[in-house]
């Protein structure tokens, strides 16, 4: 007699790969994570990636068990040689949120592929659905988000367009949400990085299926998968792991130590490890072992929770608070990590931890290197530089705080070259085209500087709009003003052309002419009193003259604001060859 349950280790490439199927029933929930779960899904998988390149030897990453009903299974070869050719459908009763930011990320690979002219990938293009005469999607969802996910996410270049009603359901808003996020932690990463992560979540990512037949059987099994608590974590594991090992009369002391430091930082007690990993040198090893090599070099778990686990997670805090006190310096100390904040991905957080740590005492010196490292980390963002070199540009910098040297010299890798500093001038000429993102907060940094002080601002309201649009009307204005296409479009994409609004402005803005917009921008009742707009306020015309002028005041800005050298002429700021492309070594030739 066959069994109703059934279980079944297999690859994503395998679970969305004929004959597979997946649908939503009626019953589901609509989608219901939100960018937090879905970058902490991403970032999960990178470290993998990441660990797996770095130790040279084959790695893989569990996504978890998913329950599936299976209504009717085949009986017999015939009917399961019937099945195979028709598709094989399976109703997820858990593992839906998986699935769908799965998907998503797929759709946003081959979009972000796309737009680099890369052709399509055909293994994750079979991922997200069958193609030809018989199109069918591999994971379909409930109505009516299935029509939603299709017009916004599935479909060829989907994750490039923005819902024309903005009356959208929470379910929607939080599919946006997750595309915007996965698309721009992503927008770095090149055409090779693209398809490694590609074939790494398809071939190394793996789960366990698990089916039943018939819902009841189903709802039976998922009661007990759900009702024994919340997963570990890693920082459970480490705790069980490491605590057993503290003879028992420290024990106490170094569990109310453990226990207070996951108190004070909550949900991100769990990324502690990760980036007392790093600052360790355990970049290679995987977050569990590798903390528990640096425990056992510390002599052991209570020395590790008193030395590095109770610091660093005071620091940790302070950081992620962006707080200083104590210091006529502290101003300025949480200025900058108010600042480095802004930035995604947190990879400049265990080279701030470590300077803190061992140096941290010195508020004037933490306050410069703050300030260095702000000035490194949005230029290397600027400059387009991937996740893997970001990692070992810091990695370079923590390599010489460790080693207690000069990270003032001419030859600090804290420092910008000068070849730097010459393509961070010319990438910031059409800074929104390389990322949207990107540009936002260096509008928002400029105008903080204008203003003097940080701002007080609803930074997620603001939006970057083009003043010169991209797709002027036929009898506008702008065509008098700009009838010179290629004008035109180097004009539209430059730095000057650029200035923040608010969301309900965005809208209404659109293709207007120029005083027409700076009704909407400036009329008493709409206007937003930012600082790097006042130019914009003061012209009667918005022509290539007043851009060029408009773009070299705010490289003036940001020069003084990160020593990036005054406004060059656009042949002046054209990318030079990188000391390595020369022959010199990487930090040779710092400036």
């Amino acid at each position: 007699m066959s069994s109703p349950f059934g279980a079944q280790a297999m690859s994503l490439g395998q679970l969305f790969a004929d004959p597979s199927f997946i649908q939503v029933p009626p019953y589901q929930r609509s989608f219901a994570w939100t960018h937090e779960e879905a970058g902490r899904l991403l970032e999960d998988v990178s470290e993998a990636l990441d660990a797996e390149g770095e130790s040279g030897q084959g790695g893989d990453y569990f996504l978890g068990p998913m329950l599936f009903v299976e209504p009717e299974p085949p009986a017999g070869r015939l009917a399961a040689w019937k099945a195979a050719r028709s598709g094989r459908v399976h109703e997820v009763v858990d593992g839906l949120q998986r699935l769908t930011t799965l998907t998503i990320l797929f759709c946003v690979l081959r979009d972000l592929d796309e737009d680099g002219g890369e052709l399509p990938n055909e293994r994750l293009l079979a991922a997200i659905g069958t193609g030809g005469v018989s199109t069918r999607n591999r994971l379909t969802l409930r109505e009516p988000d299935e029509t939603f996910f299709n017009a916004h996410v599935r479909g060829r270049g989907a994750t490039r367009v923005h819902p024309a009603d903005g009356n959208l359901s929470p379910a929607e808003v939080r599919i946006l949400e997750v595309r915007k996020h996965l698309r721009e932690t992503l927008a770095d990463h090149d055409a090779a990085q693209r398809r490694q992560l590609a074939d790494f979540l398809l071939d190394k990512c793996h789960i366990v299926l698990v089916s039943a037949t018939g819902i009841d059987r189903a709802h039976r099994m998922f009661t007990v998968l759900n009702a024994r608590g919340r997963p570990l974590a890693r920082n459970d594991i480490l705790k069980a792991t490491l605590l057993g090992t503290v003879p028992a009369a420290a024990l106490d002391r170094a569990t109310a130590a453990w226990d207070a430091a996951q108190t004070r930082l909550g949900e991100d007690f769990d990324s502690l490890f990760s980036h007392v990993r790093t600052i360790y040198r355990r970049s290679s090893a995987h977050i569990i072992s590798g903390v528990k090599s640096i425990a056992e070099e510390q002599g052991g778990a209570d020395a590790f929770v008193a030395r590095i686990l109770r610091p660093a997670a005071a620091v940790f805090d302070d950081i992620r608070g962006a707080r200083h006190s104590g210091s006529p310096h502290s101003d300025a100390i949480a200025i900058s990590l108010r600042y480095l904040g802004w930035l995604k991905g947190g990879d400049w957080i265990p080279p701030a931890m470590l300077w803190w740590l061992e140096r941290g005492k010195d508020a004037p010196d933490l306050a410069w290197f703050l300030a260095g490292l702000d000035r490194l980390a949005y230029g290397l963002r600027i400059l387009g530089v991937g996740t893997k070199r970001r990692a070992s540009r810091l990695g370079a910098v923590m390599q010489v705080i460790r080693q207690g040297q000069d990270l003032k010299g001419a030859g600090s890798p804290l420092r910008l070259s000068r070849e730097e500093q010459g393509t961070i001038h010319h990438n910031l000429r059409d800074l929104h085209a390389r990322s949207a993102q990107m540009a936002k907060l260096v509008l928002l940094r400029v105008n903080d500087q204008m203003a003097g002080r940080p701002q007080d601002l609803a930074i997620e309201d603001l939006t970057v709009e083009h003043l010169l649009p991209r797709k002027p009307g036929a009898n506008s204005r702008w065509r008098e003003w700009f009838p010179d296409p290629a004008e035109r479009g180097r004009c539209t994409e430059a730095l000057g052309n650029l200035v923040l609004m608010t969301k309900a402005q965005n809208d209404k803005a659109g293709n207007l002419d120029f005083a027409r917009k700076k009704d909407v921008m400036f009329k008493a009742g709409n206007a937003l009193p930012l600082p790097i707009n006042d130019f914009v306020r003061r012209q009667t015309e918005w022509r290539a003259e007043q851009i060029e002028d408009r773009e070299a005041e705010l490289l003036r800005h940001l020069d003084r604001l990160w020593q990036i050298g005054p406004p060059q002429t656009r042949a002046d700021a054209a990318p030079k060859a990188s000391p390595k492309q020369r022959g010199v070594p990487e930090f040779a030739a710092r400036g």
